[in-house]
């Protein structure tokens, strides 16, 4: 059985070195677990990410294959989204973070959580 709580003292491990938040969402968005300051913070986030990941797939060119990995700068920070399992995963940095370092981030989360939540994806 997966653990919320336990999920989220993953992402917690994450949001340190300039991370000001990492987020789980479901598929159409819904926050599955965060670590944030704030659970406005949080789904303020989540939402965004959300549609810049929807949008951004629906116009991917099938000659390329299907989106897997965002990398956005921002005005007021840096933007990290990816797909674990069927899930979406949004790290959200300030500006003063390397996107190597985000990223590096993004892929140890993923291969963390990929195989507990590919279990539970079907439900």
């Amino acid at each position: 059985m997966l653990k919320p709580k336990l999920i989220s003292q993953v992402l917690q491990q994450a949001t340190t070195g300039g991370v000001k938040a990492t987020i789980l969402l479901n598929p159409e968005g819904s926050l599955l677990a965060f670590a944030a300051q704030s659970d406005r913070d949080a789904r303020i986030y989540g939402a965004i990410a959300s549609n810049i990941w929807t949008i951004y797939s629906k116009h991917c060119k099938p000659e390329v294959g299907p989106l897997s990995f965002l990398m956005l700068e921002c005005e007021e920070g840096k933007v990290a989204i990816t797909v674990v399992s069927t899930m979406i995963l949004c790290l959200v940095a300030r500006d003063d973070v390397e996107l190597g370092i985000l990223k590096a981030k993004c892929e140890a989360l993923t291969r963390h959580l990929e195989e507990p939540l590919s279990r539970v994806a079907g439900y």
